[in-house]
């Protein structure tokens, strides 16, 4: 079996898996929805798989603004906004522009954003190379990169010594070297070293970076600008994209360039943005409520309320000795498992005590580093964050009871992960290989 069809095995296993044991593929059974609680199975659960990290999913603001473009556009604008488009575009574009301080492009979704980039940015003369852990839709646009003749390798994850190797190593065979990454990892929940990116940008010249910071959006930064750019302005070797369909409250993607004219040459020749339908209209609608949102006081409120769950919710964490493995300020937590059964029994017994939080096992994760994932938002409540802590602590407190839990194996695990950030390992072989799943 080839590595391609390998992991879509793989996958599968998982998620039929998860699927058989009633924790993942579920539907949402409520006639409304709060941000809070969803019914499945019959049953009332404290949602803590949300990624509406600041709660702008239920906002009224954003309603409106979807039913007043709906009446005043209709449903669908159908055609490709290469051809013509809505001036909603651009309205939600200037909007954008003031959010990040940069030249932004409104995309379809994240991922069609990357498809649309990357290829464009990225020539058959330069080199790629992706974090381990770089999200999959980042993987689709190198992808697409390598069938046009751009080599490719990997480093470990965030391993900043071999990376600069890899730069050192390479930067007189090609024009650029590019580094693929996230600015918050969507499982995890740690943060890209963003200081270390800039330091290595501006060391060398033809060193630059692509960072996917979906999930920094709206949750942190001055206007909700995102965990990059509340780091540091946009570096002019650097692109971003991020998710308008997490802390946003939306749907849709927005790419970040450092000149207008790179943002116009993806405008004009990207894929997604020349062969794709355009974002339906509603949802223009509520993304513009939602940036004009972002530039009023209203979403550091809003911050500052999640920031306060995020402290509250660490710290009990803490409280309880719990595995938790991420030590970065997100709302994303991640409980290292151990092995993919306790992984898979805790989820089953936390939907049980009323409670849906997030399976990850291999290949999403590592294979040792199998974990629950939960997320914060404004919507969950303390009472619901100390309930959830409890009953995880009871769970994992009766698996160790049984020799089924050890957490400093776990706590060892982890902290092999974190050691392989220190340790230069490029393999020059890699840049001839395939892509391989994060």
């Amino acid at each position: 079996m080839n590595k391609l069809a390998l992991d879509y095995s793989r996958t599968l296993n998982f998620i039929s898996h998860s699927s058989d044991l009633g924790i993942a593929q579920l539907k949402v059974e409520s006639d409304s929805y709060d941000g809070r609680i969803v019914r499945v199975k019959g049953k009332d659960l404290i949602h803590f798989g949300n990624c509406s990290y600041v709660g702008l999913d239920t906002c009224e603001a954003l309603k409106q603004g979807a039913i007043d473009a709906i009446t005043s556009y209709g449903n669908l604008f159908a055609s490709s906004r290469q051809y013509i488009g809505l001036g909603l575009n651009e309205e939600l574009e200037e909007f954008l522009n003031q959010i990040t301080g940069h030249h932004t492009l409104v995309t379809q979704s994240t991922t069609l954003g990357t498809i649309s980039a990357i290829p464009v940015i990225v020539s058959s003369n330069d080199l790629i190379v992706m974090d381990h852990q770089v999200h999959a839709s980042v993987q689709a646009g190198v992808k697409i990169a390598q069938t046009q003749g751009t080599k490719v390798g990997m480093v470990r994850h965030s391993n900043m010594m071999a990376l600069e190797d890899a730069i050192i190593k390479h930067q007189h065979n090609y024009e650029k070297i590019w580094y693929m990454a996230d600015g918050i990892y969507s499982m995890l929940g740690d943060t890209c070293p963003i200081e270390d990116l800039y330091k290595l940008m501006d060391r060398y010249p033809n060193f630059h970076c692509y960072v996917d910071d979906a999930h920094g959006i709206s949750w942190i930064g001055k206007h909700g600008k995102g965990m990059v750019l509340h780091k540091r302005p946009l570096h002019l070797q650097m692109v971003l994209v991020m998710s308008l369909a997490k802390g946003f409250g939306c749907c849709g993607g927005v790419l970040v360039f450092p000149t207008a004219e790179a943002r116009y040459l993806v405008r004009c020749t990207g894929l997604s943005l020349i062969y794709s339908g355009p974002i339906p209209t509603p949802v223009l609608g509520a993304c513009i409520a939602s940036a004009k949102l972002h530039l009023t006081n209203e979403i550091k409120v809003r911050q500052n309320a999640l920031h306060a769950r995020i402290k509250y919710f660490r710290e009990k964490a803490y409280a309880y000795g719990l595995p938790l493995v991420n030590h970065s300020f997100s709302p994303i937590f991640y409980f290292g498992a151990g092995t993919e059964g306790n992984a898979y029994h805790i989820v089953k017994k936390m939907l049980d005590a009323g409670f849906y939080t997030n399976i990850c096992n291999y290949p999403v994760v590592p294979k040792k580093n199998a974990g629950i994932r939960v997320t914060l938002t404004t919507h969950i409540n303390y009472e619901d964050i100390d309930n959830v802590l409890s009953t995880m602590a009871n769970l994992i407190a009766d698996l160790e009871n049984e020799g089924k839990f050890d957490k400093e194996k776990i706590y060892k695990d982890f902290r092999a992960l974190e050691v392989v950030k220190n340790l230069p390992t490029w393999d020059s072989q890699q840049e001839e290989s395939s892509l391989v799943a994060a």
